[in-house]
């Protein structure tokens, strides 16, 4: 169950990490029962860690406790891509807000070099794609003085529900582009201080239509 020879997180976690893997990445489909002896057993494990890693799997919404089934692993749904752009967005906006004409030049370079990487993936690299997003509005909130929002919205980009949304779809090139430009367009915003630019161009960017139309079929 370790990463490797010297991890020394609890089993729990361990069994955790791996059970949301395999359901983000598809090797657990929709309507999976996940019982908990059958679970141990396939994991080598004892049933105690098992329990506690199942009921976080529920915490997260990839999975439900089904009265005489056990637990069942979640369809990713149009609610849930909904509910994941929603929070971002807020938050992002309330800690952009704080941390407009805090970027140091040496912040807004790496956050250019970030758009430009971003439009040289490959339009299919789904997973590529989604890292670089992620380090760009990650980077964009550094100079927000808020540590704790700062963690609470490096917590939403790593959840599974948003690991899965991600596996789901493949941006294309024309969304590839669109994003790309709406990046420039909040760099743009926080070069000049106009924070009303930059929420505008936030907003298109955690607008989850044309996502929420590609990403549930693959589950469905």
């Amino acid at each position: 169950m370790a990463r490797g020879a010297h991890d020394a997180r609890p089993l729990a976690v361990r069994v955790h990490e791996r059970i949301a893997t395999e359901i983000v990445d598809g090797t657990l489909r929709p309507g999976a029962a996940l019982v908990q002896e059958q679970v141990a057993a396939q994991y080598g494990v004892s049933r105690t860690p098992v329990r506690d890693a199942l009921a976080q799997v529920a915490m997260e919404g990839l999975a439900t406790l089904v009265p005489g089934r056990g637990y069942v692993v979640n369809d990713l749904t149009t609610q849930d891509v909904s509910d994941v752009f929603q929070v971002r967005y807020h938050l992002e906006q309330l800690a952009l807000t704080q941390a407009i004409g805090n970027h140091t030049p040496a912040q807004l370079v790496r956050l250019k070099a970030l758009i430009d990487e971003f439009e040289t993936v490959d339009a299919s690299d789904a997973e590529e794609q989604f890292r670089l997003g992620k380090e760009f509005h990650i980077k964009l909130i550094e100079a927000c003085p808020n540590a704790y929002l700062r963690e609470t919205l490096a917590g939403i980009w790593d959840h599974p529900i948003q690991r899965r949304i991600t596996r789901a779809y493949s941006l294309g090139p024309a969304h590839q582009a669109a994003v790309a430009s709406e990046h420039r367009n909040i760099l743009a915003g926080l070069t000049s201080g106009k924070i009303e630019s930059i929420i505008r161009a936030l907003g298109r960017c955690h607008d989850p239509g044309d996502i929420v139309e590609e990403a549930l079929p693959t589950f469905q």
